[in-house]
C-alpha cells in the first residue's frame, strides 16, 4: 500500500511540475485565440467598409445596453485583440483574464435576449478564464519571467542597503 501511495505521490509531483504549467498555457491560448479571432474579424470589416460598418455591428446586431454604439465598438475592437494578446504571452495575465470575462458577461447577460448573441459556450469560457484570473499566468509565462527579475532585483537592493526580507516586506 505504501508503495502505491509512494507511486501516486510521484506522478502528482510530476504532474504539477510538468503538466500543470502546460495545462495553463493551453487554457491561455485556447480562450485567446476565440477572442483575437473575433476582434481580427471587427477590424478586418474596418479595413474594407470602414468604422461605421463595424459601429453598425454594435448598433444592430450586437448591442451593449448603457454604452454608446462608437464607443462599445472601439472598446470591444480594442479589447478583443490586445486582452487576448496578453493572455497568450502571460503578461498582466489576471488583468487580461478579468477583462475577457467582463467582455463574455456582456454578451451573455447585458445585451438583449432577442439579438440571439448568449450562448451557453460563454459559461465554459468563463470558467476556463477564471484559471488564469486566480492562478495567473504560470510558469510559462511573460509574468513569471517578469517576477523572477522583480524579486531578484529586490534581493540585490535588501543586500546592498542591508535590510533584512522580512523588515522590507513588513513595510510594504
Amino acid at each position: 500500500m505504501i508503495k502505491i501511495l509512494r507511486a501516486y505521490e510521484t506522478l502528482t509531483h510530476y504532474a504539477e511540475k510538468w503538466l500543470s504549467p502546460v495545462l495553463d498555457l493551453a487554457i491561455r491560448i485556447y480562450m485567446a485565440k476565440i477572442f483575437f479571432v473575433s476582434g481580427k474579424q471587427k477590424f478586418d470589416t474596418y479595413m474594407n467598409e470602414g468604422w461605421e460598418a463595424v459601429v453598425l455591428f454594435f448598433s444592430d446586431y450586437h448591442p451593449v445596453p448603457g454604452l454608446d454604439p462608437h464607443w462599445a465598438a472601439l472598446g470591444g475592437v480594442s479589447g478583443e485583440l490586445i486582452l487576448p494578446a496578453l493572455l497568450a504571452l502571460g503578461l498582466f495575465t489576471r488583468f487580461s483574464a478579468a477583462g475577457l470575462i467582463i467582455m463574455t458577461l456582456v454578451i451573455q447577460f447585458a445585451v438583449p435576449e432577442d439579438y440571439g448573441v448568449a450562448n451557453p459556450q460563454h459559461y465554459m469560457w468563463m470558467l476556463l478564464l477564471a484559471v488564469p484570473l486566480i492562478k495567473g499566468g504560470g510558469l510559462i509565462s511573460v509574468d513569471h519571467v517578469a517576477s523572477k527579475f522583480i524579486h531578484q532585483a529586490k534581493r540585490q537592493d535588501n543586500q546592498e542597503t542591508g535590510a533584512l526580507p522580512e523588515m522590507v516586506e513588513k513595510e510594504a
